[in-house]
């Protein structure tokens, strides 16, 4: 069952790790999610090879302690985890199976964590999705949006930059869970950016089948997308397209806001941001309480 829409949004933000370099430096992110017996952090090998500086395909299981924390819950109370499961990346080989996957246990956890509940979803083309990550020169983090494609061969799913402004899905967002904001819940998480192509904005994530078809320890925390979902109306369809394109605006003016707390240095200016911060947060919950009316 996806997270009450009063809470979503906390729960979103409460399962998004911060990883390190042994260094300090952030490499990338992960995500709380439940498994049989305990909770997990999944995130992509490659991030765990880049904070050990590892060969990417590096067959074997990493042994050193990873460090993480929950930027958005509890900055700076860095916690170890292990790596427990590992499908590493496979170099210049064409393959279907699953890989660049990687599954953390974790020593403990903030109080305030809560891990996210995956859909394993369909017919995802053009659904708006958001995205917290860490690009180089921002260690505290961004949001990003988009929307999703569909799949290719590797079993991996395409993600878009459709805005003109704004963050797109780039290194340092690798492991982050894609919220799709059509179903309410995490579809996949973020595992490649385009590099090649400069004025190409466009990633891929590995979406939730792939993922539990890979470590089926998670399977319990899957939450079934129905495909007999009722087709909204026209009425409906316009409702949704409206309040998506406000939620838009409002994710444009979050992230402005937040990063121009990151350099506000005198104490007053700083509050009127964190007030400005608390009311789109709480404007950004009502359109999503009134989307999610429309939807279910």
């Amino acid at each position: 069952m996806v997270a009450s829409t009063d809470n979503y949004i906390q729960t979103f933000r409460s399962a998004i790790a911060r990883i390190f370099h042994t260094n300090g430096a952030v490499v990338g992110v992960g995500f709380l999610v439940s498994g049989r017996s305990q909770n997990y952090i999944v995130t992509c090998a490659h991030v765990i090879t880049s904070a050990l500086s590892l060969p990417e395909n590096i067959i074997a299981a990493p042994s050193n302690d990873i460090y993480l924390d929950f930027p958005l819950i509890a900055s700076g109370q860095q916690l170890k985890a292990k790596v427990i499961f590992w499908q590493p990346v496979v170099s210049n080989v064409s393959t279907s199976k699953p890989e660049d996957i990687a599954g953390l246990q974790i020593e403990q956890l903030p109080k305030e964590a809560q891990p996210i509940k995956l859909i394993r979803a369909n017919n995802i083309w053009e659904h708006p999705f958001r995205i917290f990550g860490f690009p180089h020169g921002h260690n505290d983090g961004v949001w990003a949006t988009g929307v999703l494609r569909d799949g290719q061969g590797k079993g991996w799913v395409q993600l878009e930059d459709t805005k003109v402004t704004g963050y797109s899905v780039e290194p340092g967002f690798s492991g982050a869970p894609i919220w799709d904001e059509t179903l309410t819940g995490v579809v996949g998480m973020a595992v490649a950016a385009e590099k090649q192509r400069e004025n190409v904005k466009t990633a891929f994530m590995i979406p939730t089948d792939v993922l539990i078809a890979a470590w089926n320890e998670i399977d319990l925390s899957i939450s079934l997308n129905t495909r007999n979902q009722a087709i909204p109306s026209r009425v409906q369809q316009l409702k949704i397209k409206t309040l998506q394109q406000r939620f838009e605006v409002l994710s444009s003016d979050y992230e402005a806001a937040y990063n121009q707390l990151n350099y506000t240095l005198s104490a007053g200016d700083r509050n009127i941001i964190q007030r400005q911060i608390n009311n789109i947060l709480q404007e950004l919950e009502r359109v999503e309480n009134e989307l999610n009316a429309i939807s279910h």
